[in-house]
């Protein structure tokens, strides 16, 4: 049995290629999934005319009209992104289990192997060009679930999906430690005349003029406390003579506080 011809070997005989050419572009299309009749005309070796009218005359095939043939009853068969991978579309369904599609290449064996592994159909292919199969794929194939949950994108979405995983994450010790930070520290906020500092039902207060104040209430104190100091050093001298009211908490952040704002 003869055994059938290449793309590139067709676009040499007919002289519209070099092997140098053929090279080039093969070496490209190494691990992707690009045709390579695509990336020639891309690469500006060949026009998509050029290219029809040697699959016209080496395989015999007439140039089909797909908006004549196509037939809308089928147009599941063959999800889009399939489609867009091998620059095909169905056409229609013959008798013998035959599946009549428009391909840009239908010298592409590879494609047409996996195409009827997929439909479990007979391929009859037709030839198309890759403009017309491009426009008539968006037009008459309806998008579908195995569009997105596929193998050309599971490596993106595991991708995505492992991104997005490390956003969460980072999001979260984010929150955990300005939460942390806050049940430690408490809240600050300053304003032109006076720094407030808040935690642990205790409020500080340092006024502009060097005085203090001191409101809230004390984990052991039976009451609460709103108390102006002159000074820091006042403040000071309290907090120790009161400590007993206070938990140890609530003294060590009131010890922070006051020597964070010393530091300004």
């Amino acid at each position: 049995m003869a055994t059938k011809k290449r793309l590139g070997d067709m676009l040499i005989d007919a002289g519209l290629i070099t092997e140098e050419e053929l090279n080039k572009a093969l070496k490209l299309q190494v691990g992707g999934h690009r045709r390579l009749g695509y990336l020639l005309i891309k690469m500006g070796f060949i026009s998509e005319e050029q290219l029809q009218a040697v699959l016209s005359e080496q395989l015999d095939l007439p140039i089909v009209d797909i908006s004549r043939e196509f037939n809308t009853a089928i147009k599941h068969i063959l999800p889009r992104y399939l489609c867009r991978k091998y620059n095909v579309i169905p056409l229609d369904l013959g008798d013998h289990n035959m599946l009549k599609i428009a391909m840009a290449d239908p010298s592409d064996s590879g494609a047409v192997s996996d195409i009827e592994q997929y439909t479990d159909k007979v391929l009859q292919p037709q030839l198309a060009s890759h403009s017309d199969i491009k426009a008539a794929v968006g037009k008459y194939i309806p998008w579908s679930l195995k569009d997105i949950f596929n193998p050309l994108n599971s490596q993106k979405l595991t991708a995505l999906t492992a991104t997005v995983a490390l956003i969460l994450i980072a999001v979260t010790i984010m929150q955990y430690n300005k939460d942390r930070l806050r049940t430690r520290y408490g809240s600050k906020q300053v304003t032109e005349n006076a720094v407030f500092y808040q935690n642990h039902e205790l409020m500080l207060e340092f006024n502009s003029s060097g005085k203090a104040s001191l409101q809230g209430h004390g984990a052991h104190a039976p009451g609460s406390y709103s108390i102006t100091f002159n000074d820091v050093n006042s403040l000071k001298q309290f907090i120790n003579r009161k400590q007993n009211d206070f938990s140890t908490t609530q003294q060590d952040w009131l010890t922070w506080a006051i020597q964070n704002q010393a530091t300004k």
